[in-house]
């Protein structure tokens, strides 16, 4: 199996794999067991308690990947955000998966054809131009609708620009992977000016790297400001970044950085933060 070379962060391997039931899966590190314990989590409440509240609940996966996932390490099998979905005690009545990989959204189609749903959409586009379609294919001016978004690339794919027409004047709470670790490694590269640039929405970003060039203290929490300051922007007044989410040498990997438009997704969001994966309960971080 080929490796990229961003592996020791966390990140996706560059190839598939395949799972025991003879379709494609995404090879992950352990760690990835985590996020999705969190993902669950909120999908659970999220659904539990919105269920007789909102006719329409939504649920939007812009990197959706085939579905399963296969841990480096052990071999477990684990299914992946979007049949976590779809698996919802509670379902959603109206989903959209998406991802880029062709190979990836052929598998995740024959997967989630053995789920039942009221309306499911499947796309193989860009994430910055699925943000936008799931507009129109999942209806989301309609007033009665609540969503969900999980935004989870493996480095700066997604633009703020696509946040923003996704999610503006409408009621969508995100969990967004925020690579800090990534951050770390490649802020200084040339190369990557131009996603950050897309990614935080603007070039106001650099502004932060010239203080750091300056000799001045700059960490990298200064960053994860800005941007969480640029989701208020959107009309999401309640952000929160305790879960951070750790490699073997308990260095940062990423972030999940959770945006509501509501005091009670950020009570959720508390709720759920409460305990660990590992099952001891959180301090603050």
């Amino acid at each position: 199996m080929t490796r990229s070379h961003d592996d020791d962060q966390g990140l996706i391997p560059s190839k598939l794999v395949r799972a025991s039931d003879g379709l494609p899966a995404r090879p992950v590190k352990s760690w990835a067991q985590e996020k999705l314990f969190y993902i669950e989590r909120y999908v659970d409440i999220f659904t539990t308690a919105m269920k007789t509240r909102w006719p329409r609940r939504v649920y939007i996966d812009l990197f959706a990947g085939p579905g399963r996932s296969v841990v480096e390490d052990s071999g477990e099998e684990i299914d992946g955000s979007p049949l976590l979905a779809l698996n919802a005690h509670y379902p959603f009545t109206d989903l959209y998966l998406n991802d880029q990989d062709s190979e990836a959204i052929s598998a995740l189609r024959r997967r989630a054809s053995g789920f039942p749903s009221a309306n499911l959409v499947i796309r193989n586009l860009d994430c910055n131009e699925a943000a936008v379609d799931a507009i129109d294919a999942l209806s989301l001016n309609k007033r009665d609708t609540l969503g969900l978004a999980v935004i989870d690339p493996t480095a700066f794919q997604i633009s703020f620009e696509a946040l923003e027409t996704m999610t503006r004047g409408r009621r969508i709470d995100l969990i967004i992977t925020v690579m800090t670790g990534f951050l770390k490694r490649f802020i200084d590269h040339p190369s990557y000016q131009r996603p950050l640039d897309q990614f935080f929405g603007s070039p106001d970003w650099r502004t932060l790297m010239d203080l750091r060039a300056a000799g001045e203290k700059v960490t990298f929490r200064a960053l994860l400001d800005s941007y969480e300051d640029k989701l208020r922007t959107l009309g999401y007044m309640y952000v929160d970044d305790d879960i951070r989410i750790l490699n073997s040498r308990e260095s940062t990997i990423y972030h999940l950085v959770f945006a509501s438009k509501h005091p009670r997704g950020a009570e959720f969001f508390k709720k759920i933060s409460r305990r660990k994966y590992s099952g001891q309960g959180r301090m603050g971080l």
